[in-house]
């Protein structure tokens, strides 16, 4: 069993969603899967039982919920399962949560922005409108995290970003310098948001392949070949899906466009940088690859910013597992001193 029995397993179905003050009505419902731990249970928190302390954890690519086995333990060794409601979603497009790609060519409904406003409702419905939370996020789930705390200024509490810079840096880091070694690291990146439907047919002839290199080829020395196998073929079995394959797709598409897009907007108009607390946390190797991922996160948080380095080099890119039992600590300590 990754995760303990008070861990229930949810499906919960989503009709609206907002974007500030305004609500939107989602002319097809969003289900998503979700793990949720409250020291109070019950199917779904009344929202007369708001306010508690919240901490909503985000997968990247190519996980799901089961990400974050390790990071659960560590907080149980830690009692703050004995005080802190924790939520743990399969994003939506990922896993066991569906979410249909806009028809329109836009990649909207998949964009950082969408998918945030998803998470934000899902706590609506679980705890009430009026419930503040921390987000913790890693790879594409830190990039949705970072949205959030852009969109919903009024309900996060702080954002914890593991393994990114933002995503134009990302793009123009892309060069002929360092021998392309960057270009040649994220070459996903561009493979992954390439129109309908050459990645669907390349990557489907062998997802179990694909999916499996990839894990193996992005987790450090000291792992590789030690992770937990039933997350292992959670990640992998997921993308027999056609469905969670384009969802996953759809994502980098997004991050190659509208996101993008959105982005330059925060940029001219001054919402680039967030006013909650900011904990970044990154790997020796990722330090490696952007020397100035310090100075770059603390450009963009207004409310204090926080920068920590976990892991030895034999730690590879799935920080939240290979550096739990540093990075996990670092992270409660962080969550101690925005909620007491």
């Amino acid at each position: 069993m990754l995760f303990p029995e008070s861990f229930q397993k949810l499906f919960v179905t989503l009709s609206t969603t907002k974007s500030g003050s305004r609500a939107t009505v989602l002319q097809v419902p969003v289900k998503i899967f979700t793990l949720r731990h409250s020291p109070i249970q019950s199917s779904i928190v009344a929202p007369s039982e708001a306010s508690r302390k919240v901490l909503l954890l985000l997968h990247g690519y190519p996980q799901n919920h089961t990400l974050y086995y390790e990071t659960v333990q560590e907080l149980s060794k830690a009692g703050m399962l004995e005080s802190w409601d924790v939520v743990i979603p399969d994003l939506p497009g990922y896993g066991r949560s569906t979410k249909i790609p806009s028809g329109d060519g836009s990649h909207y409904e998949n964009s950082k922005r969408a998918i945030a406003a998803d998470c934000v409702a899902l706590i609506d419905k679980m705890y009430g409108a009026g419930q503040r939370f921390i987000v913790a996020g890693h790879d594409r789930g830190a990039r949705v995290a970072y949205r959030m705390a852009k969109d919903f200024r009024d309900r996060i509490l702080g954002i914890c970003l593991m393994e990114i810079i933002p995503t134009k840096l990302m793009f123009e880091r892309m060069n002929s310098s360092n021998d392309h070694q960057l270009t040649l690291n994220t070459y996903h990146w561009i493979f992954l948001a390439q129109p309908p439907n050459l990645p669907e047919t390349l990557i489907g002839a062998s997802s179990d392949y694909y999916f499996s290199h990839t894990i193996e080829s992005w987790t450090g020395p000291r792992y590789r070949g030690h992770l937990d196998p039933i997350a292992v073929a959670s990640w992998v079995e997921q993308y027999r899906n056609p469905a969670v394959l384009t969802g996953s797709l759809e994502d980098y598409r997004a991050g190659a466009s509208i996101d993008l897009e959105h982005d330059k907007i925060d940029e001219t108009s001054g919402n680039a940088v967030v006013d909650c607390p900011l904990l970044i946390l990154h790997t020796t190797k990722f330090l490696k690859q952007h020397k100035d991922v310090a100075e770059i996160w603390e450009s963009l948080g207004s409310k204090g910013v926080t920068v920590k380095q976990v892991g030895d080099d034999q730690v590879g890119h799935f920080l939240p597992i290979e550096a739990a039992a540093e990075a996990i600590p670092e992270l409660i300590s962080w969550m101690h001193e925005i909620v007491s």
